[in-house]
């Protein structure tokens, strides 16, 4: 049985202010400045037009009902997310599962059921090479999924996604103190507003986590291991090895209600 997206209850985002609630989103891709990333959730369409570029998608909640997510997921799946208590938690993380399968089977030219996936030992996705052989190696892959909100990434090469629902609070510059390197809890105490520190913290925050999901090493890494510019493009301004230098990587952001930043 072969399923698409628009079979499913998910309503993929054509532009940056067709959402609902505040997020912000950061996606991190190995191979420089130059390579593009087709946005083709934000610029219209549902193909990749061309076939090894690298994709990111994002959707939010439609009318329908959870079995519909299910039916696409693996009977593993299926039980643990009918383990979860919140039902917005619920759709997320099988919302999240099923666009990754269906994006995948499109790739593959199979039926969604026909995706095998493994996770390492930090959780890191990808396709299982038993049962996809050589192209398993070739495609990476991503997802974030945030209540309201989800995402995939897909690439030839080394890829991370992240998105996260904006909001403040009291311990904010706790946590950066915490997490963060200098150069960005330096910057984070420059700017004048809670506003601005808020958008500034989830910039920091979504990239340094589509970074470590873009690497593979996760939490591991520690988000001090590396330094991300406060404005503009978003680029690294320091990292440590084996993860140099800076201009191996090219990064995007997106809060919504925002042109997307990072791209050609």
């Amino acid at each position: 049985m072969s399923a698409s997206l628009s079979d499913l209850p998910l309503r993929t985002l054509y532009r940056p202010r067709d959402t609902i609630g505040p997020h912000a989103a950061a996606w991190a891709l190995e191979g420089g400045a130059d390579q593009p990333v087709i946005l083709h959730s934000l610029f219209g369409g549902g193909t990749v037009t061309e076939p090894g570029a690298p994709t990111l998608w994002f959707g939010v909640p439609a009318d329908g009902a959870l079995s519909s997510l299910l039916s696409v997921l693996p009977e593993a799946d299926r039980l643990h997310i009918r383990r979860l208590r919140s039902e917005k938690d619920r759709w997320s993380v099988a919302a999240a599962r099923a666009a990754l399968r269906i994006l995948l089977s499109q790739r593959l030219d199979c039926s969604a059921q026909d995706i095998f996936l493994i996770r390492d030992e930090r959780g890191k996705p990808s396709l299982d090479p038993q049962r996809h052989g050589a192209m398993a190696g070739e495609l990476h892959i991503s997802i974030s999924h945030a209540r309201e909100l989800v995402a995939v990434a897909i690439g030839r090469s080394r890829i991370g996604i992240d998105v996260e629902a904006v909001r403040g609070f009291p311990d904010l510059m706790d946590v950066a103190d915490m997490q963060f390197a200098r150069e960005m809890r330096d910057d984070l105490r420059t700017v004048e507003t809670d506003r601005e520190r808020v958008a500034l913290f989830f910039r920091f925050w979504t990239l340094g986590e589509a970074f470590i999901k873009a690497t593979g090493e996760g939490i591991a890494q520690g988000l001090q291991s590396f330094a991300f510019s406060a404005h503009g493009r978003p680029a690294l301004t320091r990292v440590d090895e084996p993860w140099g230098p800076c201009d191996r990587w090219s990064f995007g952001t997106l809060g919504w209600g925002e042109a997307p930043k990072g791209l050609r």
